[in-house]
């Protein structure tokens, strides 16, 4: 028979089983017991052009020839060599979970049906228009245990026609994707994306023509259960600032409430487009209402600046902190660094990873 004693004991140590193992696999749900320490990267890969500049026309007739230029720095900005730098960065850092923005699908169609107001139906994958797959292909020429992502959230989806060299026409499809990468020791549920309720179309070709694309921002989410710490990993990019500061600080606000039903620990990353410093909007001062930031609290002294350097720039110059590392409930910021700092490594065209660097931060979660 067991005491007043034994049984508290007992009592004690079934409750803490069943507060690490009660929740569905990845549940976010409350936890005791010892947390687990996690390396998190949240990398922008940069797809190589910038949409808004590209297609800055006056007349639907230069619609075309704007996109195929688009397309044409797409290509010259070799993601499948950037790619390569980008995965030494993974091999060097050993992330246990990686988070992407701007892993572009890029599809074709021939010949053009583009009408204004249509939905995208491009579906035929451009040559080297899958960043994804590139990916997901140079992790496994380098045996890195990966395997497929646990998230993949697309949001941006716009068509426009194009031309090629010879003069025929054709439409482009760009999809805007953020994606999740996690080792298999971590178990991972619930997938899910979410459009921020602020977003803004733009005019391409003129006022008057009746074309536009709708640029869409968001976040995804995942619920994850490492050594039996259950957390929620979520992964965003927020729009630029300058003329569109009040749509990105409507993201932040968005992203902010949408995650306030999320119960335990939360890790936010991603580009958030918004120095740290609170420079250029106040998207930093509004998600730290609710959230904490992993880098001050681990680099009092150094500014962690992570944007941007052009591609083609013959030393680094980032002078923002916009890609950033959050968390709220029981997470414990560990250690902070930044990769890609090697100005040396390059393609063999002599490009830069990215125009961003990437962000690494290690984690204690559940304790």
């Amino acid at each position: 028979m067991l005491d007043a004693t034994a049984w508290t004991r007992l009592f004690l140590v079934s409750t803490a089983v069943c507060l690490g193992c009660g929740d569905r696999a990845g549940g976010p749900g409350s936890y005791t017991g010892p947390g687990k320490t996690l390396k998190v990267m949240t990398r922008n890969v940069y797809f190589g052009a910038e949409v808004d500049a590209s297609l800055a026309v006056a007349t639907p007739a230069a619609i075309p020839p704007a996109v195929a230029g688009l397309w044409a720095a797409v290509q010259q900005s070799d993601f499948r060599g950037r790619a390569k730098l980008l995965v030494d960065e993974i091999v060097a850092e050993q992330p246990d979970i990686i988070a992407l923005q701007e892993m572009e699908l890029f599809r074709m169609q021939s010949p053009s049906d583009f009408l204004p107001g249509a939905s995208p139906n491009a579906e035929d994958v451009a040559p080297n228009g899958d960043l994804l797959a590139i990916m997901q292909g140079e992790l496994a020429a380098r045996a890195l245990d990966y395997g497929e992502p646990v998230l993949v959230d697309p949001h941006t989806d716009i068509e426009l026609p194009s031309v090629d060299a010879s003069g025929a026409t054709y439409d482009l499809r760009m999809t805007d994707r953020n994606v999740v990468f996690v080792r298999p020791s971590i178990s991972a549920s619930n997938p899910r994306g979410q459009d921020f309720a602020t977003s803004f179309s733009v005019p391409v070709g003129g006022v008057s023509s009746g074309i536009s694309i709708k640029l869409t921002r968001g976040f995804g989410a995942v619920d994850l259960l490492a050594d039996g710490v259950p957390f929620t990993l979520v992964n965003t990019h927020l729009e630029v600032g300058g003329f569109l500061s009040a749509d990105q600080e409507g993201q932040a606000q968005n992203l902010v409430d949408a995650l306030v039903p999320v119960s335990g620990q939360v890790v936010l990353v991603g580009d958030f487009n918004s120095a740290a410093d609170g420079s250029t909007t106040t998207t930093y001062h509004i998600v730290t209402q609710a959230f904490s930031d992993a880098w001050p609290k681990v680099n009092a002294t150094d500014p962690g600046f992570t944007c941007c350097t052009d591609i083609t720039a013959a030393a680094l110059s980032p002078t923002e902190r916009i890609d950033l590392a959050f968390y709220r409930g029981k997470v414990r910021p560990e250690a902070a660094n930044l990769a890609g700092l090697d100005a040396s490594a390059r393609t063999a065209g002599g490009l830069l990873p990215s125009d961003h660097v990437g962000l690494v931060t290690t984690l204690t979660v559940g304790q």
